[in-house]
């Protein structure tokens, strides 16, 4: 047997599965002598007299239906009335002991094993005309698998009920012939089914869920000639390295996602999962159950039904082209139906058997959005069916994987927790690299798998084989893949290796990462260096990459400032351990020289205050030339102390606009004495003023007088500009006083953490 084709061979070996049951049952039974009693009206006698489903009919309410997640009352669409079970009364014993023969009837015609119980859920009243359009029942309680109808004897006709499950259709009369019977049938609830119109009289039905509270994992009678062929085929299969990793098998009916388990698989769906299951494990294969999904999304245009609706239906619309289709399981069970954490895997159009099975389905949810501007139509739709996935045992780490780095993490951790699956742990963390991403550091692109690169590592490090770990060093982290949030992860896989190596990775990270992450990489070559004397020579690569510094976007600009700083202070720690005075003299000629990418105030002025108080000759080969550079900016700055305006006047040098209201502001801040201007204009010629004060910076004070019309913008000339200058005259008097404090060693020994300074050099 080829491999490509287990999707063709699996579905026809299990195509001669025999199973029990049918997608519906019907029958009748004779009705006794009941005592029956509806809130409202009193007792109800059978057979009904016409008056008394005359009363039932004025009684009862609307009954709605769902569509998607909304319950909607439409009489287009049903019409009939309802009773809620609450108000239904049947405490008869002998009903009880004729529904008990019911509904064993009912689950041996659907091949259900295991205890049933009929749960009351309402009484319908169809009047002459009542119907109900093809619809498919929702379970309503935990363990519904099946709704059973029972007509009361009434005098009608008409009211067949048409079921219909894949290509099959059945249509039940059950309309009383003997008014001392009642007439009943069941289905599955993913069966279609409809009401067509009851042509005379008044239709009565109890409608009761069919629930089964608990049941044994499915298995088939007799099936060891069937077992034993797709046991061969599943044989096979594994040992062919070349087809589908894995095989979707959609099941007969249709499940939902709290419903799903073995045990509550239905007819021929049990059957087959049950022959599956014992011949996967003589196959060494894996059997799973799932809810598949497929999201499709594209274009489509409206079509003119005809009508007018608020709300556009599924029909006013057709697909013009599909752009987009995922198609993924979840919501993993294993046999004994306790769950399994896979996550979703993505599935091929190869993998499903048979073959084309999921075309052809009907959307669960269908919405359509109308075209809008330079947009066309589009549409957004989703499937979503019950299957049984399977897989060679040999390609279980393939699988996997196909649940995306997060699964495949969570495994290997599984895998190293467990002594005797070393081996396993081994070929998971080598497919996981392999298959990881590498990094293109110069897209500037978020990388969604950042936050998981510092799991990865911690894992890879507890592998016995280093192998892994080492290509992840290489070909990921030092291929750009750092954000600092691996730091105790990345000094734990460092210490697997010796300094050679470990120096051999630190330079090629620290040539691609540094530019980007400064701070980060700082950060982490002082812990290095730190314990492992033999890297030292780390700290020549991380200097003569300051002069590569990325600049920061603008929108983060303080925080890279920032980022900055805290870098200077560990590559002072970091000179402090080389013991290289030259080495620090280099670095500070360096940030010295390119003020642009070491700004003195936002950054070399807080990390030489952090670094204050340090001794040795490195650390003053490296601060003392930075506090001197400081010092001599400061100092020049602060040498002329700022002075209070003499009078009114005020600089126009950036009120550059010459149109009539602009030339009047200008004459109103060169005016000495005139302290107050006032401009009464409509809003846009207000906002035009405003806008041209801002911009240029201008000192004026903005008040609007909303009153008479147009209003009023009242301008007041203020001293902005000289106390924003007072104040940083003062700060730097403040910073150069605690500088020369530091250059003179007056400040307590230590660093002092640079969380605990200001930006400016004031302390906080």
């Amino acid at each position: 047997m080829a491999t490509d084709d287990i999707t063709s061979t699996l579905p026809r070996l299990l195509s001669t599965v025999k199973h029990p049951g049918e997608f519906f049952a019907t029958g009748a039974v004779d009705l006794p002598v009941i005592r029956a009693h509806v809130d409202g009206l009193g007792g109800l006698g059978l057979p009904i007299p016409l008056a008394q489903a005359k009363a039932l009919a004025r009684l009862a309410t609307p009954a709605p239906y769902g569509r998607g997640p909304d319950t909607l009352v439409d009489p287009t669409v049903r019409r009939c009335g309802q009773i809620p079970a609450s108000a239904v009364h049947l405490d008869d014993s002998r009903w009880r002991a004729t529904l008990d023969r019911i509904v064993a009837d009912a689950a041996a015609g659907l091949g259900a094993d295991g205890k049933v119980e009929a749960e009351l859920y309402t009484l319908l009243v169809y009047e002459p005309g009542g119907f109900f359009l093809e619809h498919r029942d929702t379970e309503k309680v935990g363990g519904m698998f099946a709704t059973l109808i029972v007509v009361l004897p009434s005098e009608h006709e008409g009211g067949e009920l048409v079921v219909a499950h894949q290509d099959r259709e059945t249509i039940l009369d059950l309309a009383l012939r003997d008014l001392g019977r009642a007439r009943w049938a069941a289905f599955y609830t993913d069966c279609r089914h409809e009401l067509r119109p009851v042509r005379s009289g008044f239709r009565v039905a109890l409608v009761y869920n069919l629930v089964r509270r608990a049941g044994r994992p499915p298995h088939a009678p007799d099936h060891r000639q069937e077992g034993d062929a797709v046991a061969g085929a599943l044989r096979a299969w594994g040992f062919e390295p070349d087809g589908p990793v894995k095989v979707v098998l959609p099941l007969a009916h249709r499940y939902t996602p709290a419903e799903l388990a073995f045990r509550t698989l239905k007819n021929e769906d049990a059957a087959v999962a049950g022959v599956l299951i014992a011949a996967a494990e003589r196959a060494d294969c894996i059997v799973r159950l799932a809810m598949v999904s497929i999201a499709e999304s594209g274009s489509a245009a409206a079509v003119w039904s005809g009508r007018w609706s608020r709300e556009r239906e599924a029909e006013d619309f057709e697909v013009i082209e599909v752009h987009d289709r995922v198609q993924a399981a979840d919501g993993w069970l294993r046999p004994d139906d306790t769950s399994e954490a896979r996550g979703s895997i993505i599935f091929h159009d190869d993998e499903i058997a048979p073959p084309g099975a999921l075309e052809d389905e009907e959307p669960d949810e269908e919405h359509f959005r109308e075209a809008t501007g330079n947009e066309g139509g589009s549409f957004e739709r989703t499937y979503r069916r019950a299957a049984l996935v399977l897989w060679p045992a040999a390609r279980e780490l393939d699988v996997i994987h196909q649940g995306g780095p997060e699964a495949s993490i969570a495994a290997l951790e599984c895998f190293l927790a467990d002594p005797t699956r070393a081996d396993r742990a081994a070929a998971m963390a080598a497919l996981v690299v392999e298959r990881w991403p590498r990094p293109r550091p110069e897209s500037g692109a978020w990388d969604p798998l950042a936050k998981l690169r510092g799991p990865l590592l911690a894992a890879l490090a507890r592998v016995p084989d280093p192998a892994p770990l080492w290509r992840f060093l290489r070909e990921v982290m030092a291929a750009g893949g750092f954000d600092g949030s691996e730091h105790v992860a990345l000094l734990g896989g460092l210490a697997r290796f010796d300094d050679a190596a470990a120096l051999d990775f630190l330079c090629s990270f620290i040539e691609t990462n540094a530019p980007s992450r400064f701070a980060a990489v700082a950060r982490l070559v002082r812990a290095v260096v730190l314990d492992r004397p033999g890297i030292r020579p780390a700290a020549a690569t991380l200097v003569e990459a300051l002069p590569r510094l990325r600049p920061a976007a603008s929108g983060k600009l303080r925080d890279a400032r920032t980022a900055q700083a805290e870098g200077l202070t560990d590559l002072a720690n970091t000179f402090d351990a080389t013991g290289d005075p030259a080495l620090a003299s280099r670095a500070a000629a360096l940030i010295l020289g390119d003020e642009g990418l070491w700004p003195l105030d936002d950054v070399v002025v807080p990390a030489v205050l952090a670094i204050c108080g340090s001794a040795g000759a490195p650390a003053d080969a490296f601060a003392g030339p930075l506090l001197e550079a400081c010092l001599r900016h400061l100092r020049a700055r602060t040498a002329d102390a700022p002075t209070p305006p003499a009078d009114a006047k005020r600089s126009t040098e950036r009120l550059t606009c010459a149109c009539r209201d602009c030339t009047a502001l200008s004459t109103f801040v060169a005016d000495p004495q005139a302290r107050t201007w006032t401009l009464r204009a409509i809003a846009a010629n207000r906002a035009h003023i405003e806008s041209v004060i801002r911009a240029a910076g201008t000192d004026l004070d903005l008040v609007t007088v909303q009153k008479g019309s147009p209003h009023s913008l009242v301008c007041t000339k203020n001293q902005s500009t000289y106390e924003r200058r007072a104040r940083q005259h003062r700060a730097d008097l403040d910073t150069i006083a605690r500088l020369e404090h530091a250059r003179a060693g007056s400040l307590a020994t230590g660093r002092h953490a640079l969380h605990s300074v200001h930006p400016t050099g004031r302390c906080r």
